[in-house]
């Protein structure tokens, strides 16, 4: 559509600026020549108007032809997959399905890892070593239950058990870890598994486009092999580019995805332990 667009302000560009400019130089030359008679102006203007006029004209036609012309290769698009769609049989709807499936799992993994799971570290940590230096526990718990990340409920578990010994402060660390990572990680395997089902799915319907295509080379009446054997074919090579079309960015999607929850793990080991040498410390200093 963009693509569309440029050429027609190209054309719109064109079409006005000339009349544009010819315009003011008319205009300029009516004010100059202050000698010039009443039915020459008159003459001048009625020219003027025609050619804006016949400017419009041409503008409007341009753009009724470029819509044209975008509607029309929008509705090849849109019958061409409908034709390659119908053409690969029933397979296409069960790819369909896993697609839509990953594609609903990697929407909802995003706005998880990229929103609620996503944290600052750097700047949580600062603030709570501030406040743990000043010996305000509570305020530092107060920072990290303002937050909803599950680095910042681990640390906030910590926070809690300040009074406790080394090792009630890392069971305590342990067993929120045990809760809040299984959320990091959950259903992201299911990418590359349906990623996987649906490339199986593309070339099992391969298989029966192949069968039915020899099928019909056996068995079918020779007025009707060429159609029957170009609609095997069809379907065997239609499920297979589909079932790969569906399979490609979902084990994008999990690449990605499996990178930023690693990527949370490791902030949580990282940080985790952090605070609890901070904590330590300031036991000893008390």
């Amino acid at each position: 559509m963009r693509g569309n667009l440029f050429p027609l302000l190209i054309a719109l560009v064109v079409l006005i600026l000339p009349g544009a400019v010819l315009a003011r130089g008319e205009e300029a030359t009516d004010v100059d020549s202050t000698m010039v008679a009443e039915g020459d102006s008159t003459a001048t203007d009625s020219i003027i108007v025609e050619e804006e006029a016949e400017i419009v004209a041409d503008t409007t036609e341009t753009d009724e032809v470029v819509e044209e012309e975008v509607e029309e290769e929008k509705g090849d698009i849109f019958s061409k997959f409908a034709q390659f769609f119908r053409q690969g049989g029933p397979a296409m709807w069960v790819i369909l399905f896993f697609f839509g499936v990953g594609t609903v799992i990697f929407v909802e993994r995003i706005f998880f890892l990229f929103g609620t799971a996503r944290a600052k570290p750097e700047a949580l940590m600062a603030k709570i070593a501030s406040l743990i230096r000043k010996g305000s526990i509570e305020g530092a718990i107060a920072a990290t239950s303002e937050e909803k990340s599950p680095l910042s409920k681990i640390i906030e578990a910590a926070l809690r058990n300040y009074k406790g010994t080394e090792r009630d402060i890392q069971n305590a660390v342990d067993e929120m870890a045990l809760a809040e990572l299984p959320r990091i990680n959950a259903r992201i395997g299911y990418l590359g598994m349906l990623a996987n089902v649906a490339t199986m799915v593309g070339l099992l319907g391969t298989i029966f486009g192949l069968i039915a295509a020899f099928a019909a080379v056996a068995a079918a009446d020779p007025e009707q092999k060429s159609v029957l054997l170009a609609n095997g074919i069809s379907q065997a090579m239609n499920t297979t580019a589909f079932g790969l079309i569906a399979a490609i960015p979902m084990l994008v999607a999990h690449a990605v995805l499996t990178a930023k929850a690693d990527s949370l793990v490791d902030d949580i080991d990282r940080y985790s332990v952090m605070v609890m040498n901070m904590l330590a410390q300031a036991r000893r200093e008390a």
